[in-house]
């Protein structure tokens, strides 16, 4: 049965690797990892101070006793306590998100004008249809941190910790889950569809659609799935999903106010942040056109090379991660919140990746292994050419 669980843990890729670290590894180095991650300058909450000695005693005990099954509900309780936590703001994407859905529920357009609910005012929505439907399950904000939690709690459950230790306590991902951003419910519909397209890609196009229909950056994920499943299938279904989700959007409000809306938001950054421009500190005549037309250059070229090197889900995977981060960080502005969108998928598979895939915790009875199997002998992971490939005795 371990063996079989190892598919749903290392999921979308090759077969377990022989070559894995000697037991017992994975924890400590989830805990160290935590620990740096909750290391904080100046004055830092006291939360983060209580779980940094708490995580640095477990940190200490694991290299003598086995303590998963206590190390593991504690990086979950100090993810979920970290966030709630946060008191500060930054961002204002959800205050124009509801006042995008206000606009709409009054009868106007939410696409093609600036807002006055943004930091500085004027901002459009400039994203796709479905967070005005989204954000209807409850307050913007608290819906950002119930998915944030419902993240951690399937990663603890699971039992890997070094995914988890990361999501739980990597400030960037708590500030991102409280600060505002929508980045974190966009990181949840990338993870569903990368975990279908790697065991069907036509499917898994369906759901890109429906993840780009949330934050349009989700595309970047489309041509190394199409080198991946095959053009037929994955863009048949990253088609109809568009058609389902963009098309009524486009009909009802016209597609001249949804491209206006997302012109606006490039103009509205005036200065260079978080991006190559911003790191190079370049300001020349033209340094913006040529870093954002640059971008796109990169990135087509980085698109057409996943026809020479997809060859497994994990590659599809991670050459959509480099297509993501060069569009959106090789430019002229972006922000370190686009990189919660890809942390749910990064955590879910860092352990197999680095080959600790037979280091999991293993909760009474192994319910994770017994779902991993009935999942594997129904919807195997697939190869590139199309075929099913049990993993798994």
């Amino acid at each position: 049965m371990a063996a079989r669980d190892e598919s749903l843990g290392h999921g979308p890729d090759e077969a377990p690797h022989s070559s894995a670290p000697s037991s017992g590894t994975a924890l400590p180095l989830a805990l160290l990892v935590a620990a740096v991650l909750l290391l904080g300058t100046g004055t830092p909450p006291t939360t983060q101070v209580l779980y940094l000695l708490v995580v640095s005693v477990l940190l200490i005990a694991s290299l003598r006793f086995s303590i998963g099954k206590l190390a593991i509900p504690v990086l979950f309780l100090l993810g979920v306590h970290l966030r709630y936590a946060y008191t500060g703001g930054g961002s204002d994407v959800l205050d124009v998100v509801a006042a995008a859905i206000a606009e709409m529920d009054a009868g106007g357009n939410p696409y093609g004008h600036g807002y006055a609910a943004s930091t500085p005012p004027g901002a459009p929505y400039a994203y796709g249809p479905i967070p005005l439907l989204w954000y209807r399950i409850t307050e913007p904000a608290r819906l950002e941190l119930l998915v944030s939690s419902v993240i951690l709690a399937l990663l603890a459950l699971r039992g890997r910790p070094l995914g988890l230790a990361i999501y739980a306590a990597a400030p960037a991902f708590i500030l991102t889950a409280a600060d505002g951003s929508n980045d974190t419910s966009a990181g949840a519909f990338l993870l569903v569809a990368l975990l279908v397209a790697a065991r069907s890609p036509t499917a898994g196009g369906s759901m890109i659609a429906l993840a780009a229909a949330f934050k349009p950056y989700a595309v970047a994920w489309l041509p190394p799935l199409l080198a991946f499943g095959g053009i037929a299938g994955p863009l048949a279904g990253f088609t109809l999903g568009t058609l389902a989700t963009w098309g009524p959007a486009v009909l009802i409000w016209g597609p001249r106010s949804v491209l206006t809306s997302f012109q606006l938001s490039d103009l509205a950054h005036r200065v260079p942040y978080y991006s190559l421009l911003y790191a190079l500190s370049l300001d020349g005549p033209g340094a913006r056109e040529l870093f954002e037309r640059g971008r796109y250059v990169v990135g087509i070229m980085l698109a057409a090379g996943s026809w020479l090197v997809v060859r497994s889900a994990r590659s599809m995977m991670l050459w959509g991660c480099a297509l993501f981060f060069v569009t959106l960080f090789f430019g002229f502005w972006s922000t370190f919140a686009y990189v919660a969108a890809i942390a749910p998928l990064i955590c879910w598979h860092v352990d197999e990746w680095l080959g600790l895939a037979d280091q999991r915790v293993r909760w009474s009875g192994d319910p994770v292994g017994h779902v991993a199997a009935w999942v594997d002998a129904r919807w195997p992971v697939r190869s590139r050419a199309g075929t099913p490939r049990i993993i798994g005795p």
